[in-house]
């Protein structure tokens, strides 16, 4: 059903030059946004048929958290609570500032925060929208390799609490998820530094 709905899509956008955001359901929107979260959406979003993708994908999983009462993006737990936040909220948080997913594709308590978000920072989030046209390519790097630290740290976090008390071969696991941990990081701060710097050459060039 999602490979149908994907697939339909990508023939509609070849009719548009700017779709409005793709119409899903809940369940095939979590899809697609695992998809996006982990580098495999069927869609680019240095494209505007990829953008629509992951908006539409934003819309449909925010209202249907809405309706449950739950706010989502948890915007607020990247400051406070970073470890409340999941790979799939990183991705899209980074999404909106960037300019993929615009404001109006959140809801309630979300919304309010990204335009309070958008203002009160507008510096950095001016260089990351100015990256998503001098940078694309890397600034999606940069939006999948914040997932992925997110999941790492995740994963180290959870053999943290088996590992202890139990013997050297827990430890051991344990370390080598630190390592992938920490160079998952460092890609991400590779990645964040050529951003800026793709930026700031652009500033020069300008």
């Amino acid at each position: 059903m999602l490979r149908k709905m994907m697939l339909a899509f990508a023939a509609a956008g070849l009719c548009a030059c700017a779709p409005g955001p793709a119409a899903m359901s809940a369940t095939q929107a979590s899809e697609m946004l695992e998809l996006f979260a982990a580098g495999h959406a069927p869609g680019d979003v240095c494209t505007p048929q990829g953008r629509a993708l992951l908006r539409g994908a934003v819309r449909s999983y925010g209202n249907a958290m809405a309706q449950a009462g739950q706010t989502w993006p948890n915007f607020e737990a990247f400051g406070h609570e970073p470890n409340a936040v999941t790979s799939v909220e990183a991705s899209v948080v980074i999404g909106v500032a960037a300019g993929f997913v615009e404001a109006s594709d959140l809801r309630g308590p979300a919304r309010a925060f990204a335009m309070h978000m958008t203002l009160a920072n507008w510096p950095s989030i001016q260089d990351l929208r100015q990256a998503a046209v001098v940078a694309c390519p890397e600034l999606v790097e940069l939006q999948q390799a914040a997932s992925r630290f997110v999941v790492e740290r995740e994963r180290y976090q959870e053999m943290a609490e088996r590992a202890r008390g139990h013997d050297t071969r827990a430890a051991e696991h344990l370390r080598r998820s630190a390592d992938r941990m920490q160079r998952s990081m460092t890609n991400m701060q590779v990645l964040a530094e050529t951003v800026t710097r793709k930026v700031e050459q652009s500033r020069r060039a300008g």
